[in-house]
C-alpha cells in the first residue's frame, strides 16, 4: 500500500454521508421548544433513520468490521466498548421512538420536551463521539495491517450485513 493510500475510505465516506443526518438530531432538540405542525414528522423521520441506517450500520460493524480489527491489533475484545457504545445507541433510540409515539402530534408537555432534548442531544454526542473513536483509533489499524483485497471483502460483507435486500 501506497504512503496515504487509506483501504478504510469506504467507510470514512459513509460516515461523512450519515453525519448531516446525526447534526439533524441537535437542530430538532434545539426546536423541540419552538414545536410546529411539522415537528413530529421530523421526529418521526429521525427515529425512522436511526432504525433504518444506524441500526443496520451498527449490526455490520460489530458483524465485519470489529472482528477484523480485533484481528489487525491481536486483541480479542478490543472493539467491546464500541460494541457497548452500540447498546447506548439503541437503548436510545427505543427511548426516543417510545417518546416521539406517546406526544404523538400534540406540542409536548415540559417533562416531555426536556425528555426529547436529552435523547436527541445525547443521540448526537454519542454518535458523533462513536464515529470519531472508530476513524481516530480503529480504521488506522485496518489502513495499517489490511489489504485493498481484504478490505474489499469486509467490506462487502458489511453491505450484505447493513442491508439484505
Amino acid at each position: 500500500m501506497t504512503a496515504g493510500t487509506r483501504v478504510t475510505e469506504p467507510l470514512r465516506s459513509e460516515h461523512r454521508d450519515l453525519l448531516p443526518r446525526v447534526q439533524a438530531l441537535r437542530e430538532l432538540a434545539a426546536g423541540v421548544g419552538a414545536w410546529t405542525a411539522a415537528t413530529p414528522g421530523r421526529l418521526a423521520d429521525s427515529v425512522a433513520f436511526l432504525r433504518e441506517h444506524l441500526v443496520p450500520h451498527a449490526r455490520a460493524e460489530e458483524s465485519a468490521l470489529y472482528p477484523a480489527v480485533e484481528a489487525a491489533m491481536g486483541s480479542p475484545r478490543a472493539t467491546a466498548t464500541m460494541a457497548a457504545d452500540h447498546v447506548e445507541i439503541v437503548r436510545r433510540i427505543d427511548a426516543l421512538d417510545a417518546l416521539v409515539t406517546s406526544v404523538g402530534a400534540d406540542p409536548p408537555d415540559l417533562a416531555q420536551a426536556e425528555e426529547l432534548k436529552a435523547q436527541l442531544y445525547g443521540l448526537h454526542a454519542i454518535l458523533l463521539l462513536h464515529f470519531s473513536k472508530e476513524e481516530e483509533m480503529l480504521l488506522p489499524e485496518l489502513d495499517a495491517h489490511m489489504t485493498p483485497e481484504q478490505a474489499a471483502a469486509m467490506f462487502a460483507d458489511m453491505v450484505a450485513i447493513a442491508h439484505p435486500h
